[in-house]
C-alpha cells in the first residue's frame, strides 16, 4: 500500500498541472507560480469549476501510479500541502466513484397515455395518438379522433375473398382503444396488439391479440366471435371479457357477462359464466377456472389498477409497463411479498409508493426510470 507522503505528491503534482495549465509536475512551485495561483482562485468555487473542467482522471493510470511511484524525500511547501489535502479529496472520489450516474427527478416518469401505431394491410404505418386522422382503405375508411380509433366499411366481405388484416400495437407507456366494423367495442391494455379485418365475413368474425385486451363484443347468432391467442381462442357469441397473456406459459381469461368457450392448444375446452377467471399453463396443459371479483382483472380499462393478494413482482411489472420505468429488486424474497392496493392509472407514481411503504419496511429508490426495490434494515 502507497504511503500517504508519496500519494500527497502525486496530488501536488496534479494540482499543479490542473491550476496552472502547465506541465510542472516536476517542478518546485516558484513565487511567480503562488502569485498566478492567488490571483487565479481566489474562493473555492473557482477552484472547483477549473478542476472539473480539465481533470480528465484515468483511474487504472493513477493506480499503476500510485504502485510504482519511488520513494523519495521532497522539501515540504506548506501552501502547496493543503491545496494538495483538497485535491487529494476531490481524486479519492473520482478514483471510487468515477462519474455518479445523473439522478433525473421524480416528475420526469409520467403515466401513459393513448397511442399507437397502426399498420395496413398493404404495410404501410401510421402513428396514431388523440389527432383527427381518416385513413382510406379499399372497402373500408378508418377514422381516429380522441376516442380512439373506429372502423366503417357498408360491405361484408364475399366468403371467398381473402380477409385482409390490419395491426393496432400498443407500446410500454400506452394503451388504446377501437369500434370494429360490427361494433364490437376492443380496449388495448400496454404492450398489447390486435389484428383486425376492414371488415368481417359472413360466417365469421374473426381477431389476434396478444398482451391484455378487453372486448365488449356485439351480438350476433350468425357469425359467432373468435379470439385467436398464441396458446389458444375464445369464442363467444356476445358478451364482455378480458384476454391476457404476458406471460409466455400462461393465458388468463375472464368473463365479465354472457358465456364465452376457451380452447386451449392441446384441444380442451372449457365453457365460462359470469365472474369465472380462468387459467391455461401452457407448461403442464392444466386449465383452472374460479370465480373471482372480475374488477381485479379489468379494472384497467377504466383507469385503475386493483391488486388483491398480488405478488409484488406482479405489481411491479405492471406499473413498469404503464410507467414505462425498469425494476430491481435487491432480492428474490421480496418478489415473492403478497400485497393488495388500488391506484388511479393516471396518478403519480411516487405518491403511490410512498404510501406503499408505509409500514412495509421496502424502499423504492427512483433514479430516472428506474426504480431499485430494497428492504430496510431492521
Amino acid at each position: 500500500m502507497a504511503h500517504w507522503n508519496e500519494i500527497d505528491n502525486i496530488s501536488e503534482k496534479l494540482l499543479k498541472k490542473i491550476l496552472l495549465g502547465e506541465n510542472k509536475a516536476d517542478a518546485i512551485p516558484s513565487q511567480e507560480d503562488h502569485v498566478r495561483l492567488t490571483d487565479k482562485y481566489k474562493n473555492w468555487n473557482a477552484l472547483a469549476d477549473q478542476s472539473k473542467k480539465v481533470l480528465k482522471y484515468d483511474a487504472n493510470k493513477a493506480f499503476q501510479k500510485l504502485q510504482f511511484q519511488k520513494y523519495r524525500r521532497r522539501k515540504i511547501i506548506t501552501g502547496w500541502s493543503i491545496a494538495a489535502s483538497i485535491v487529494l479529496l476531490l481524486s479519492i472520489s473520482i478514483f471510487f466513484i468515477q462519474e455518479a450516474p445523473e439522478v433525473i427527478p421524480v416528475s420526469k416518469i409520467e403515466p401513459g397515455y393513448k397511442k399507437a401505431t397502426l399498420t395496413l394491410s398493404d404495410g404501410t404505418s401510421w402513428d396514431i395518438r388523440e389527432a383527427v386522422q381518416v385513413i382510406q382503405t379499399k372497402n373500408s375508411e378508418l377514422k381516429i379522433d380522441s376516442s380512439g380509433l373506429s372502423v366503417h366499411s357498408n360491405t361484408i366481405a364475399p366468403p371467398q375473398e381473402e380477409t385482409q388484416y390490419h395491426t393496432l400495437n400498443v407500446p410500454r407507456g400506452g394503451e388504446y382503444n377501437l369500434t370494429l366494423s360490427d361494433g364490437t367495442q376492443v380496449w388495448l391494455n400496454s404492450e398489447s396488439e390486435l389484428r383486425f379485418p376492414s371488415q368481417f365475413d359472413t360466417n365469421n368474425r374473426t381477431v389476434y391479440c396478444k398482451g391484455e385486451v378487453y372486448f365488449n363484443v356485439t351480438r350476433n347468432p350468425e357469425s359467432p366471435f373468435i379470439v385467436k391467442l398464441d396458446k389458444g381462442e375464445v369464442t363467444v357469441l356476445g358478451t364482455e371479457f378480458c384476454t391476457s397473456d404476458y406471460k409466455s406459459s400462461v393465458v388468463e381469461v375472464t368473463l365479465v357477462t354472457g358465456k364465452v368457450q376457451f380452447k386451449a392448444g392441446n384441444g380442451d375446452s372449457v365453457s365460462l359464466t359470469p365472474s369465472q377467471h380462468l387459467v391455461y399453463n401452457t407448461t403442464n396443459d392444466s386449465i383452472s377456472v374460479t370465480t373471482v371479483d372480475t374488477r381485479v382483472y379489468t379494472a384497467w380499462k377504466d383507469n385503475l389498477f386493483c391488486f388483491e393478494d398480488e405478488t409484488l413482482e406482479n405489481i411491479m411489472h405492471t406499473l413498469s409497463r404503464w410507467y414505462n420505468v425498469d425494476i430491481y429488486f435487491e432480492s428474490e424474497d421480496l418478489k415473492r411479498r403478497h400485497f393488495s392496493g388500488t391506484i388511479e392509472k393516471y396518478s403519480n407514481i411516487k405518491s403511490f409508493l410512498e404510501v406503499f411503504e408505509t409500514g412495509t419496511g421496502i424502499k423504492f429508490d427512483i433514479y430516472g426510470h428506474k426504480i431499485s426495490i430494497r428492504q430496510l434494515n431492521k
